[in-house]
């Protein structure tokens, strides 16, 4: 993610676009498309656009919620000793 992007507000109700999604989770824009069209991040058509949907858009909502079910929680293990 760049210096400028922030994160989504939460509940914001803004739609983002492709590139600005990709950029936020730090994606290719293929990589989101994939994502839209396996039903993982939920989007919206706005526009036509069979051959790449370029009329996408994404609730930010959406995109927090996306982002919090695809985190990595650590496991507290044990300690171990260095010989």
């Amino acid at each position: 993610m760049s210096a400028t992007a922030q994160a989504p507000a939460p509940n914001s109700g803004r739609m983002l676009e492709a590139a600005e999604v990709a950029e936020f989770l730090n994606l290719s824009l293929s990589a989101v498309y994939r994502l839209a069209r396996s039903g993982a991040l939920e989007s919206h058509r706005h526009g036509q656009g069979s051959i790449r949907p370029r009329g996408l858009r994404f609730p930010e909502s959406a995109v927090v919620e996306h982002l919090n079910r695809s985190r990595v929680r650590t496991v507290d293990l044990p300690a171990t000793e260095v010989a």
